[in-house]
C-alpha cells in the first residue's frame, strides 16, 4: 500500500435542514428526493451544479429553507497493489479452461468409443 499526498480533491453534496442528502432521480425518476445515507446521495465534482440545486430548492420551496452545500475534501490517495489478486484470478481462469478442455476431450473420447462400438455391431450384423 502506497500513500501519496498531492493536494486536495473536492466533492460537493446538498443537504437539507433535516440532515438528509439530495439524490438526483433523473427525468421520470422515482423514489425519495432526500435520503438519509450519504452513499445514495448525488455527489458533484464541481461546485456549480451543486449550487444550482441549492438555488432551485431555495427559490421553489422557500418555506423549506435553504439547503446546505457540503464540501468534501480528499487529501490522501492510497494506491492499492492488485497484482496478487489479478494473478490469482488469471490462474483460476487458466485452471477452469484446462478443466473444460479435459472434459471436452473425455466427452469426445467417450463419444468416439460409442460410435466405434456401434459401427462394429453394425459390421457383425451385416456379415451374418
Amino acid at each position: 500500500m502506497l500513500v501519496i499526498n498531492e493536494g486536495a480533491l473536492e466533492f460537493y453534496a446538498v443537504r437539507n435542514k433535516e440532515g438528509k442528502w439530495f439524490r438526483a432521480k433523473g427525468y421520470g425518476g422515482y423514489g425519495d428526493t432526500w435520503v438519509k445515507e450519504l452513499k445514495r446521495a448525488r455527489i458533484y465534482n464541481r461546485i456549480g451544479p451543486a449550487r444550482t440545486q441549492v438555488s432551485f430548492f431555495a427559490n421553489n420551496y422557500p418555506d423549506y429553507g435553504v439547503p446546505d452545500l457540503v464540501q468534501f475534501r480528499c487529501t490522501e490517495m492510497v494506491v492499492l497493489d492488485e497484482s496478487e489478486r489479478v494473478t490469482k484470478q488469471q490462474q483460476a481462469k487458466q485452471l477452469q479452461e484446462k478443466k473444460r478442455d479435459l472434459w471436452h476431450k473425455q466427452y469426445k473420447l467417450k463419444k468416439a468409443k460409442e460410435d466405434l462400438e456401434r459401427a462394429q455391431n453394425e459390421i457383425k450384423e451385416l456379415e451374418q
